[in-house]
């Protein structure tokens, strides 16, 4: 797995653009504040690791948010997921970007809170997991039968399709949510405890690291790009806190 380090956006984008032109394809993005977290799902983190608790959490929370919402997800599997997904919900969806942008400002937001850990940006080629995983090569649709019979077991335990039993698989989300769109969010979905970064080959995973002492400079580089936290949450709740940062 390539690992290289960068110190500001201009080295982001020169190291993106020799693997775009090596692979001409579509990447995506994943910004940690600190390198060392795993690239694994919420749902097998900390205490949430025991599998009985991810069908608690999904169908609690499915009970209890029927009740107060207003307009529900069209769809129940994949609709659903996606909300809880949105709203911090342990779940076996694990987030990323079209954007590199939107990476990198994940990376270094949060650079006071972790001032002397290094941060990354991952790079996925997504066709080609899929690919490595038994899938076609191409970008699946949340609402594909594949990626819902993925999904179907955090419902229902019991109800495992064999054929993506311990499986990974990219998909691209349906549902509106004005958050997904302006992060250019995608998903992988596990089925399984195997890590991407343990996957054998070599051209599905790349790393770009953020020295700690450059996150700073370079979340200055992204506002002045117009990547903030407005545009990232784009919501009164994250304008008032950016206004509120702005005039301190």
């Amino acid at each position: 797995m390539m690992s290289i380090e960068i110190t500001s956006v201009a080295d982001m984008i020169h190291e993106i653009t020799k693997l775009v032109k090596k692979y001409n394809e579509l990447l995506w993005y994943r910004g940690h504040s600190v390198m060392d977290w795993e690239l694994v799902p919420s749902v097998q983190r900390g205490n949430f690791k025991n599998e009985k608790v991810e069908q608690y959490l999904v169908n609690d929370f499915f009970m209890r948010a029927s009740i107060s919402m207003k307009s529900r997800p069209d769809e129940y599997i994949t609709g659903w997921m996606t909300l809880m997904q949105h709203y911090g919900l342990p779940t076996r969806l694990l987030d990323w970007s079209a954007s590199p942008l939107v990476a990198l400002f994940f990376a270094t937001n949060d650079y006071k809170k972790y001032e002397y850990d290094n941060g990354c940006i991952w790079i996925l080629r997504p066709g080609r997991l899929n690919e490595l995983e038994g899938f076609d090569s191409y970008i699946y649709p949340m609402d594909k039968q594949r990626v819902i019979d993925m999904l179907r077991p955090a419902f229902h335990a019991h109800q495992v399709n064999k054929k993506v039993k311990n499986k990974i698989i990219a998909c691209r989300p349906v549902e509106y949510d004005m958050r997904v769109y302006t992060q250019q969010s995608a998903f992988t979905i596990h089925n399984t405890k195997r890590r991407i970064e343990d996957m054998k080959k070599s051209d599905v995973l790349f790393q770009l690291i953020i020295p700690a002492s450059c996150k700073k400079n370079i979340l200055m580089e992204l506002k002045i790009l117009g990547i903030t936290l407005s545009n990232i949450y784009p919501d009164a709740e994250h304008i008032a806190q950016e206004l509120k940062d702005f005039y301190e």
